[in-house]
């Protein structure tokens, strides 16, 4: 499996159709007041469908990154037992299989390694290949120095210990960022459908003072101007907030 490639479920999708479906609802009566705002469904469905399959790519390999994380700490567990290095990854499927379940990615992965190994494919390789499809820096950049260490015989405990060393430093740090960011993305959210909510307001308690905008070319760029702000208003605070290590 490419981790770096994420395809939507149907149940994905529908979820993708019908908020485009109600955003595009919405859209055409407070912007422009006539059913011709639906059009723009399609480009909303398009839109939530980039966002839905962005999200689901980073959920996906942020799971991954857990699970390797805690197979690396029974492998290096496993090696100052005195276990031989395939059979630490084998102690390692055992491990997340009671943790996380038979259908975890990691323990999907660690299963088919574990195979390809008993067939006597070098188990470096078998890194290599994973570390290409997580898309992850951590594995990558742990698959290099495993393969080294593999030819020049290096201390493969500090070399693990290392590489768990770096990224609890590097998750430990995402977590505290999103916990401090946590109360301003609420906020942003907020304040995402205040200007709806207004012009909402208005639409309902004072319809007339918006027909001038409503029916005339004049009226439909101009809404159209702040539909485009509001929504490029949008994507830029989402993007300010999204803040990676």
């Amino acid at each position: 499996m490419d981790y770096k490639i994420y395809r939507l479920s149907v149940r994905e999708k529908i979820k993708c159709l019908l908020t485009a479906l109600v955003l595009g609802t919405v859209i055409a009566f407070l912007f422009y007041n006539h059913w011709f705002g639906m059009l723009l469904v399609p480009v909303l469905y398009a839109v939530f469908k980039k966002r839905a399959v962005h999200a689901g790519t980073r959920n996906r390999q942020e799971e991954l990154a857990r699970e390797f994380l805690d197979a690396l700490r029974t492998v290096s567990a496993s090696l100052l037992a005195g276990f031989s290095m395939e059979n630490a990854w084998k102690e390692a499927e055992r491990e997340i299989k009671l943790l996380y379940g038979e259908e975890s990615c990691m323990c999907r992965e660690l299963e088919a390694m574990n195979h390809s190994a008993a067939l006597n494919i070098p188990l470096e390789q078998l890194l290599e290949d994973f570390a290409l499809r997580s898309g992850n820096a951590d594995i990558a950049s742990f698959s290099e120095v495993f393969a080294f260490a593999k030819r020049s015989g290096g201390n493969f405990v500090t070399i693990i210990e290392g590489t768990l060393e770096h990224m609890r430093a590097r998750y430990d740090t995402e977590r505290e960022i999103q916990v401090l960011v946590a109360s301003r993305k609420m906020e942003q959210k907020v304040m995402n459908v205040v200007p709806v909510f207004i012009l909402a307001y208005l639409k309902v308690t004072s319809g007339g003072f918006l027909n001038v905008l409503y029916g005339n070319p004049a009226g439909v760029l101009f809404m159209t101007g702040c539909l485009a702000a509001y929504g490029g208003v949008v994507l830029l605070a989402e993007k300010i907030l999204d803040i990676k290590v």
